[in-house]
């Protein structure tokens, strides 16, 4: 390895594991500073129910330019339990890929071009993982959907008014849900109305079915009628709507099993063909031309992976 490129990883990975430290220790500061606020005012530990995150009547802290830098990564500071792996981690493992990506490529396109290089493939390394961990939290929540409506069709008609039977949703269902209406029975606490809360909660989640829940109780609230027949309708709505996106996903299976393929078939050619004549591939990993006509080559599969992946979500949201 090179001694630029060396020090170029070594420096990611120390730049890397400081962050990663700093954010460690500001967070054990900082929850041992809520306990010493809590212990100096007497106030006894909260029952074990769900977790509701402050409550934030002003606008976040970070400006547009810092949000649009979290909405192309796919990171949402609004909701810290999304985050299965923390993101002082995902910025190691982003460093770790651009300084790796760095000393590869440094040898085949030159220092700069490999820098530029290396700190693409660290970005989207991290946005990966955001964009994975957002995924599965919004799925997770696109599956208790049903659940949650049938549960508040049934306290409406056993005569529960309807903070109350959002309060009971927030006490009764499975997380992530449980965390998610935590926060709407806080919002509705400082007076924001209930169509308002919920449609933060799909400001943050970006789950259109909860948009219909804001829409509709706005309406019902306005118009009047019988709120557990409109639930109820709704409901039906949203249990096709999810049986749908199931049945769409089962039919999309067949064709990322042919990505796959398509995916690893180069390699286990390229592997037998090693098996049989090694000299073969000496071209590409010995000559300079042909280490660039294999990087070539790589990055036009990584496209075209990209590309057969965005078919196939989008054939599964049609």
């Amino acid at each position: 390895m090179p001694p630029a490129s060396l020090l170029l990883l070594t420096a990611a990975l120390s730049l890397g594991l400081v962050l990663g430290a700093v954010a460690l220790l500001q967070a054990g500061s900082q929850r041992r500073l809520r306990e010493r606020v809590r212990d100096c005012s007497g106030v006894a530990a909260p029952v074990a129910t769900a977790v509701v995150p402050s409550i934030r009547t002003v606008r976040s802290g970070h400006g547009p330019m810092l949000g649009k830098v979290f909405r192309f990564l796919r990171f949402n500071p609004e909701i810290p339990q999304e985050q299965v792996v923390p993101w002082p981690l995902v910025a190691v493992l982003g460093l770790a890929a651009a300084g790796i990506s760095a000393s590869r490529l440094s040898g085949v396109i030159g220092m700069p071009l490999a820098a530029v290089a290396g700190l693409g493939s660290g970005v989207f390394a991290a946005r990966a993982v955001f964009a994975w961990q957002h995924a599965r939290y919004c799925d997770a929540l696109f599956r208790q959907i049903p659940d949650v409506l049938g549960l508040m069709v049934r306290a409406i008609r056993a005569g529960l008014p309807l903070a109350e039977a959002l309060r009971g949703i927030s006490r009764e269902t499975p997380s992530p849900s449980k965390e998610e209406f935590a926060r709407v029975v806080s919002d509705m606490a400082i007076g924001r109305p209930v169509e308002a809360a919920l449609m933060r909660m799909h400001d943050r989640t970006g789950l259109t079915e909860y948009a219909f829940l804001a829409v509709t109780l706005g309406l019902q609230s306005q118009t009047g009628g019988s709120l557990a027949e409109t639930l109820d309708n709704l409901g039906e709505m949203v249990r096709k709507r999810v049986a749908l996106a199931k049945r769409a996903k089962a039919l999309a299976a067949e064709a990322r099993m042919q990505a796959g393929l398509l995916i690893i078939l180069p390699f286990i050619a390229a592997f037998a063909m090693s098996m049989i004549q090694p000299f073969y591939l000496k071209t590409f990993t010995e000559n300079p031309t042909g280490q660039r006509m294999a990087m070539i080559g790589l990055t036009l599969m990584l496209m075209g992976v990209l590309t057969m992946r965005w078919l196939i979500r989008q054939a599964g949201k049609d």
